[in-house]
C-alpha cells in the first residue's frame, strides 16, 4: 500500500514571496515589505527553490513536494515567532541590522513557545516573507501548495544593470560555496535554469553565459507572468527602476496588493535604502555581486561602460540575443535607461 504524504493542520497566514534575478533589486523590495504591518523579517531560504525546481524537473513527486513546502513554511514561521533563527550576522541582507524591528526578534529568544504560537500566527495573519531567485518560472507548485495564502511579487530589472552581477555569479559558478541547484552534463555543472540549453552553456564564454542567461531567464519569466495573469493568480510586478526613483508609487502598490499598511518603520527603511534615488545605479550593496555605483559617474557613463565591457568580451550572436531582451524589457517596463538604448540597439 502506498500512502500520500500530507501536512495536516496547516497555518493560514500569508506567505509573501519576493522573487527576481540575482542582483535584480529584491533586497530593496523585501525591506519595504518587511516594514509593513504584520510582516515578519525576511528569510532567504533556498529550500523553496530546490523543491519547486526538483518537482518541475520530474525528480520529486507532487504529494512529497507539496507536503514539504507546507510543513517547512509553517515550521519556519513558528521558529520566527519564538526567536529560534535570529540571524545575528551584521552584514547579511537577512540579518539583524538590515531588518526593521529587529529588537523585537531578540526579545523572542526568551519565548517559551508552544501551541499558542500557532494560534497567534493565524489570528494575526503574521506573514512569512521569503526572498527567492528566479522562482517564478516554476511557481505553479507554490500556488498549488499554498493557495490563497501565497502573495507573489516579481521584481524586474533592466538587463544592462543585471550583466555585471550575472557575469560575476557565472564566473564563480564552480566554487564549492555555490549552492545553486544544478545538473550534470558530461561532468560540467549546469545551473537548473540552463538545463534546456546545457551544451550551449557548457561551451560558452563567461560573458556569453551571462548574456544568454539574462535573455532566456527573462523570456521564461515573461511567459510565466502571462500564464499567471491568464489564470487570475495573484502576482505583482515591480520594476526596480521605478521602485527606486518613485518608491511611494511602489509602496502604494504593495499596500494594495498585500492588504497591509505602512508603519513607523517604513520611513526608516526608505532612508536606509536611500529612497527615492536620483540615479538608478546608486544605492546599498547587499552582496559581493550586487551592482551599484558609488562613484561620481553619470547614468550615461555607467551604461556606456557596461556596453563597452560587453562588446569587448562577448560574441556577436549572444549580444544580439541580449539586445532583443533589452528591447522586450523596454516595451514592457520603460525606464530612463530606455533613452540610452538607441545608441547601441540597431
Amino acid at each position: 500500500m502506498s500512502l500520500d504524504l500530507k501536512h495536516f493542520n496547516s497555518f493560514t497566514n500569508d506567505i509573501i514571496v519576493v522573487d527576481g534575478f540575482w542582483g535584480g533589486g529584491k533586497s530593496v523590495v523585501t525591506s519595504i515589505v518587511g516594514s509593513l504591518s504584520g510582516v515578519e523579517k525576511k528569510k532567504v531560504e533556498h529550500v523553496y527553490e530546490y523543491v519547486c525546481i526538483a518537482h518541475s524537473a520530474g525528480k520529486m513527486n507532487l504529494d512529497a513536494a507539496m507536503a514539504f513546502l507546507k510543513i517547512y513554511a509553517d515550521l519556519s514561521q513558528y521558529n520566527n515567532l519564538i526567536g529560534r533563527e535570529v540571524n545575528l550576522r551584521w552584514g547579511d541582507d537577512s540579518g539583524f541590522r538590515n531588518n526593521p524591528g529587529s529588537i523585537a526578534y531578540l526579545k523572542r529568544l526568551f519565548h517559551k513557545g508552544g501551541d499558542a504560537v500557532a494560534d497567534t500566527i493565524n489570528a494575526q495573519n503574521l506573514a512569512l516573507l521569503i526572498a527567492s531567485h528566479e522562482l517564478l518560472s516554476v511557481s505553479d507548485l507554490l500556488f498549488d501548495s499554498y493557495g490563497p495564502r501565497l502573495k507573489l511579487i516579481e521584481v524586474v530589472r533592466h538587463p544592462i544593470h543585471l550583466f555585471n552581477n550575472v557575469r560575476d555569479y557565472t564566473a564563480a559558478f564552480e566554487r564549492s560555496r555555490e549552492f545553486t541547484l544544478s545538473f550534470d552534463f558530461g561532468g560540467t555543472k549546469i545551473p537548473w535554469f540552463a538545463a534546456s540549453w546545457a551544451k550551449e552553456f557548457a561551451e560558452a564564454s563567461i560573458a556569453d553565459r551571462a548574456l544568454l542567461s539574462i535573455a532566456r531567464m527573462q523570456k521564461s519569466m515573461i511567459k510565466a507572468i502571462d500564464q499567471l495573469a491568464s489564470t487570475g493568480k495573484p502576482v505583482l510586478i515591480l520594476a526596480f527602476e521605478d521602485t527606486v526613483l518613485h518608491p511611494q508609487n511602489a509602496l502604494i502598490q504593495l499596500e494594495q496588493f498585500l492588504r497591509r499598511t505602512r508603519t513607523k518603520r517604513t520611513g526608516r527603511v526608505l532612508r536606509r535604502q536611500a529612497l527615492p534615488r536620483t540615479q538608478i545605479s546608486t544605492g546599498k550593496s547587499t552582496s559581493q555581486f550586487s551592482f551599484n555605483s558609488k562613484s561620481s559617474a553619470t547614468e550615461v557613463q555607467i551604461y556606456e561602460q557596461i556596453v563597452e565591457t560587453i562588446n569587448k568580451s562577448a560574441s556577436r550572436s549572444a549580444i544580439n540575443e541580449f539586445c532583443d531582451a533589452i528591447s522586450i524589457y523596454d516595451s514592457k517596463w520603460s525606464s530612463p535607461l530606455a533613452e540610452l538604448n538607441s545608441s547601441w540597439l540597431k
